[in-house]
């Protein structure tokens, strides 16, 4: 395997040199240690041409000859995206909260669900013990009893919709919030894996 590099200085990279490892890259004649090179060198390379680059060559049908590729995308990726002042530390702590919120409306998504399934069970049911109530009046008090769970469950419901528009509208002024132009796109997703200090995991 190529030797390790450390991180690069983007300023040292000018357009020309990204214009050579892209036709280094998708070029037949390119050696499998060339690649290699250019890949450890891209990898460590903390720009969005440098993450472009590598995402592109990886779709190549020369990307099988660089066995640790998607190793070193994530690598980039992840120096790429580090923060470098206060500023970006707290627009990255911004999308970790993305993720979080993400994840709070998807479970504020079930319980939703589950409270609507349990009202429409219960219409159902209740449409049986209407034509039931015909034949017996004694069941007015399970119909009257069932009435008073459903209303409970309407009441959960609207509280779950109430709350998950508020997360909703939380996680965009969130969004809005980030100023680092380079964050601004990155799936909160990524940030599954990226932990902050004092972060309970």
């Amino acid at each position: 395997m190529t030797e390790h590099k450390p991180i690069q200085d983007p300023e040292k990279f000018s357009e020309m040199n990204y214009k050579y490892f892209e036709a280094k890259l998708f070029s037949e004649d390119t050696s499998k240690e060339e690649l290699e090179e250019i890949c450890m060198t891209l990898g460590h390379l903390p720009t969005k041409k440098a993450q472009d680059l590598l995402q592109k060559f990886k779709n190549s049908k020369r990307a099988k000859d660089v066995e640790w590729l998607d190793c070193a995308i994530e690598e980039g990726k992840y120096l790429y995206l580090s923060s470098t002042n206060e500023q970006e530390e707290r627009d990255l702590l911004a999308l970790k909260l993305l993720h979080n919120k993400d994840d709070e409306i998807v479970e504020l998504m079930g319980k939703r669900d589950e409270h609507d399934y349990a009202i429409r069970k219960m219409k159902i049911e209740l449409e049986a013990l209407d034509e039931l109530l015909k034949e017996d009046p004694d069941i007015e008090i399970e119909i009257l009893a069932m009435q008073s769970v459903m209303q409970f469950e309407t009441g959960k419901l609207e509280e779950v919709e109430k709350n998950m528009e508020l997360q909703e509208k939380i996680r965009e002024k969130i969004k809005q919030s980030i100023n680092t132009e380079r964050y601004k796109n990155v799936d909160p997703m990524y940030m599954a894996n990226i932990h902050f200090d004092g972060e309970v995991w």
